[in-house]
């Protein structure tokens, strides 16, 4: 970590956004690029335009998140409800194996149950995944059959239909997951770099535009300006001593939005 000092005399000091809150440095970041866009191109800072293109892509990263989100909260619904059914059909498969084999249960295995051998009884599956795994077995032992020969309840069309349905609705709830996630990951680096801008932009204002003196006209850039006199009355001023614009490490966790992934 590099800290740069400036005007260390003066009664002013200079905060950067929060390096943790992605947010926080795309706010700044649009600050930065709103003013300084309005001052004569000649004028315009070297990093305006860097700064614009990250948070043109930051925009795309924050669109496609919010869109990963949605797919993946509507999937992870119509999984509930596609599991539901899925578990009547698995409940009458094996009423079906026991009518079948009342004496033999452990041919229900050949189906995709599992027989407890004390009791001789089918076991029904409980977790979403093994009554997937219940269902595939099924399909795959009773296409395996002649036609004549295969269960009419539950019919095998409908357990196929919504035994693809559960596998569709996964696969939705997965890639929505999936996009919102690498969105995330995105805008954090790009957050990383923005703030590295942030950092080169306060500093190169200092050296030739200001002269080395802290003014309050940093905050035209989006920097929050301070008094030192009132910040060490108000006791919230700790961050960055001796009138200097702090250089923070870009560099760990960025924040993201909480990760309330819904389990079906």
């Amino acid at each position: 970590m590099m800290t740069l000092n400036y005007d260390t005399k003066s009664d002013y000091t200079v905060h950067l956004p929060n390096h943790t809150k992605r947010y926080d440095i795309f706010s700044s970041g649009r600050t930065f690029v709103t003013y300084d866009q309005t001052r004569p191109l000649e004028e315009q800072l070297p990093f305006t335009a860097w700064i614009a293109d990250l948070l043109q892509e930051a925009a795309v990263c924050e669109q496609q998140q919010r869109e990963g989100e949605e797919q993946r909260a509507v999937a992870s619904e119509e999984i509930k409800e596609a599991h539901q059914r899925l578990r009547k059909l698995v409940r009458i498969m094996r009423k079906t194996l026991d009518a079948a084999f009342p004496e033999t249960p452990t041919k229900a295995k050949g189906w995709g149950f599992k027989v407890k051998q004390s009791t001789a009884r089918i076991i029904l599956p409980q977790t979403p995944e093994e009554h997937m795994n219940v269902a595939d077995a099924y399909i795959v032992k009773e296409l395996s059959r002649p036609q004549e020969e295969r269960f009419t309840s539950p019919n095998l069309t409908d357990v196929i239909a919504v035994r693809n349905a559960v596998a569709e609705k996964v696969a939705l709830r997965n890639a929505g997951q999936n996009q919102r996630e690498t969105a995330i990951a995105r805008a954090n680096a790009i957050a990383a770099e923005l703030y590295d801008h942030l950092q080169g932009a306060a500093s190169f204002l200092m050296s030739f535009r200001y002269k080395n003196v802290i003014t309050p006209e940093l905050q035209n850039w989006g920097y929050v300006v301070v008094t030192r006199r009132s910040a060490a009355q108000n006791g919230d001023d700790k961050t960055a001593e001796n009138g200097s614009t702090t250089n923070r490490s870009s560099e760990g966790t960025l924040d993201t939005v909480t990760n309330d992934l819904l389990t079906p």
